[in-house]
């Protein structure tokens, strides 16, 4: 009976010996290794989720580095966008100024007379806008006015003003001329539009009529072209001769 429970406890021991041989080597077969919570990891699956975390982190650093580079750009694009000047608002906007500023100045130079007939004073000028000549010339369909100038003189007790009109181009001249001249009625008696010469060049005398004292008067108007501007000088006179020195005064 003893040698039977002493041969039982060999077996028993060879078993467990036995046993821990065999956890041992399968341990070792699949490469896993105790951590210090006692369970078992394996260096491969470990070294693979470190990678994978890496990885990870290349993957989250970039797209946010390639934004960040993006954004930067943009914003200098749009900053650059917003600070370059229109240059074709502003050009415009000075342009239209200098030229009705230069119009403006060129007329009064011609209507301003240097050397004046004989009795007649200067008494000033006022510069004339596109708005007010088409008005005054019956010429709201010539688009071409550009300004003008309008200078005042005196001989005696009557009143003359000397007119250039500025326009953009000759043939606008001409409409201009026929625009005012149709905004007569023909007279009863006599022509109203009579042709003629001075300075080498024909103008169109305009007679009207008007009442003073009771009685019509005439009162005469010349008007002609030169290049792109139009010339009118009239006078508070029924005395022609007058304003046609005035016209031929002007040397144009």
């Amino acid at each position: 009976m003893k040698k039977m429970v002493a041969l039982i406890s060999a077996l028993v021991v060879l078993m467990v010996a036995f046993s821990g041989c065999v956890g041992d080597n399968k341990s070792a077969v699949n490469g896993t290794e105790p951590n210090s919570s006692g369970e078992n990891v394996n260096p491969a699956e470990s070294t693979a989720n470190v990678s994978e975390l890496n990885e990870s982190a290349v993957n989250v650093t970039e797209p946010s580095n390639s934004g960040a580079n993006v954004g930067s750009a943009d914003s200098t694009a749009n900053t650059s966008e917003v600070n370059k000047p229109s240059g074709s608002g502003t050009d415009s906007s000075n342009s239209g100024s200098s030229t009705n500023t230069n119009s403006a100045e060129n007329a009064a130079d011609i209507s301003k007379l240097e050397k004046l007939p004989e009795g007649f004073t200067y008494v000033g000028h006022v510069s004339l806008n596109a708005a007010d000549i088409k008005i005054d010339y019956n010429a709201d369909n010539v688009s071409e006015v550009v300004g003008g100038s309008e200078s005042m003189y005196k001989y005696n007790e009557s009143d003359f003003c000397i007119d250039v009109i500025e326009l953009e181009n000759s043939e606008a001249t001409t409409n201009l001329i026929d625009a005012y001249k149709s905004s007569f009625k023909p007279l009863t008696e006599g022509s109203r539009f009579v042709d003629e010469s001075f300075n080498g060049h024909s103008a169109v005398r305009i007679a009207d009529y008007v009442t003073a004292g009771g009685t019509e008067a005439p009162r005469y108007t010349y008007i002609w072209s030169n290049e792109n501007h139009v010339f009118v000088v009239t006078g508070s006179t029924a005395d022609d001769s007058l304003v046609k020195q005035l016209a031929e005064a002007t040397g144009y």
